[in-house]
């Protein structure tokens, strides 16, 4: 508290550990005392709304507080800016509004960046900081601001932070209000006709590595797909005769890439959806890759595997998993989080075979193509879940980001994910009121395996960072 009404600070603290209270906390004290107005920012209406209802339980009464979105015309939010003492909004509003005129940040004492760590490159927070910057106090929240000193530093460089306050469940001041979380690591292992699958693609992907490396455009043969898109990107701009057929056999790549990835993690489901939509696609990549001996023979494997019923061995461990929890306790709340949306729906058709379980995807909106589901829908979800309609919550990303979801007593990690954030995020939506417990499911020898160790790291590495930064005496190891 201290920090935060000194200066610009942000504020490192895991999900569910009082992030909100405290900017209430501090709003309090700004109206009081510099009698100024508040604008709190959250990147989605459903984290807008959540923030205003619990501004209004814990503020005293009498005061003015407002949700404004884009849907509201620009005249009524001109007159509910004049007359509101606090405001809820998402940052791309208000950054129109101060683009127009329709909003002038002065007479406000307070700026409030919540999910701080999405403060960089061209996102709305930074546009909003740099006009906010005629003295009143910036409070920046955040599970996890980034792994890499840079992104960290930019975080702070963008919303002009001064000061970090880090606490983790490990801090002494911590312990004795937070409820116990133990970590598990369930291991499965690919079948034998799920390894045959994986011979055929990674022989589709090596003959391509073995050209690029003799044509000099890469190195090595393990290319991340990070490092293949900035290749493909340099090659766009250069003058070489070989760089369209260079980039289109990266593109090759990044295509089997892709189905290895679901075939080791995911789900024999989600790889023939993968496939089903490859052949509909027209690109000369594509083209050359159908006439691969060895792609057809993977092809045709995945639909016979499909067809016979033969999935994942992770999807099993998960059953076993639900019915074990649900079998202890037939209220427990089970959250699990999975990247691919075609992977979330047959993970949520799999679980109804299981006693007792009544699960339901959560989901972002709905893309290009494909279902989704809009806000309005994933707040209904959410509430149903907390009264017990629902007991299985399959999520996407959306589910890691600051929404109030009901106390969850096992989270499941389906993938692991290399991102500190987002494995921050997602273990921080248990033991929160009572112990809680994070499984992570890992295919042996995938990179599953990698992208566990590489997260766990990373976790490890940003909080020693932050900890530096806040000039805490606490060492972490």
């Amino acid at each position: 508290m201290a920090s935060a009404i000194g200066g610009n600070t942000l504020v490192v603290l895991p999900t569910g550990m009082g992030k909100t209270p405290i900017a209430a906390l501090v709003a309090a004290y700004c109206l009081e005392k510099r009698k100024g107005k508040i604008m709190f920012l959250a990147p989605t209406r459903p984290l807008v709304a959540q923030h205003l209802k619990t501004f209004s339980r814990c503020m005293r009464a009498g005061l003015e507080m407002a949700s404004l979105t884009g849907l509201t015309p620009p005249g009524e939010r001109r007159e509910i800016y004049a007359k509101s003492d606090v405001i809820f909004s998402t940052p791309q509003t208000i950054e129109n509004d101060l683009s127009s005129g329709v909003l002038s940040l002065h007479g406000y004492s307070l700026c409030i960046f919540d999910e701080a760590h999405r403060a960089v490159g061209n996102y709305a927070y930074t546009r909003v900081a740099e006009a906010f910057s005629h003295g009143g106090i910036i409070l920046a929240l955040t599970a996890s601001p980034g792994a890499d000193r840079s992104k960290i530093d930019e975080v702070k460089r963008l919303l002009k932070i001064k000061n970090v306050e880090i606490r983790s469940r490990e801090d002494e001041d911590v312990k004795p209000y937070v409820q116990e979380m133990t970590q598990e690591y369930r291991e499965v292992a690919l079948t034998k006709a799920m390894e045959s699958l994986r011979s055929y693609l990674t022989a589709v992907k090596d003959i391509r590595m073995k050209k690029l490396m003799s044509w000099g455009i890469v190195k090595s043969p393990i290319l991340g797909k990070v490092q293949i898109l900035k290749l493909q990107e340099e090659l766009s701009k250069s003058e070489s005769s070989y760089r369209f057929i260079a980039m289109s056999t990266l593109a090759e790549v990044l295509k089997v890439d892709h189905a290895i990835l679901l075939l080791e993690t995911q789900t024999i489901y989600a790889l023939r959806k993968y496939f089903d939509r490859l052949v509909m696609q027209s690109t000369r990549a594509v083209e050359r890759l159908l006439k691969d001996d060895a792609m057809r023979s993977a092809m045709r494997l995945t639909v016979e595997l499909s067809e016979e019923g033969k999935e994942h061995p992770k999807i099993d461990k998960l059953k076993e998993i639900v019915a074990e929890e649900l079998s202890k306790d037939r209220d427990a709340r089970i959250m699990v989080f999975v990247q691919f949306r075609d992977s979330i729906e047959k993970i949520c058709s799999e679980l109804k075979n299981v006693k007792g379980a009544v699960p339901v995807q959560f989901i972002g909106q709905a893309k290009k193509s494909g279902s989704g589901l809009s806000q309005k829908e994933q707040i209904q979800i959410l509430n149903e879940f907390s009264m017990g309609f629902y007991n299985v919550l399959v999520a996407s990303s959306v589910g890691e980001e600051g929404l109030d979801i009901a106390e969850t007593g096992v989270v499941v990690f389906y993938e692991p994910t290399p991102s500190a954030i987002r494995r921050i995020q997602r273990s921080g939506r248990t033991a929160r009121t009572k112990e809680g417990k994070v499984i992570f499911l890992v295919t042996k020898g995938t990179r599953d395996e990698a992208y566990h160790w590489a997260g766990y790291q990373k976790e490890k590495r940003m909080k020693k960072i932050l900890y530096g930064l806040s000039g805490s005496l606490k060492r972490y190891g």
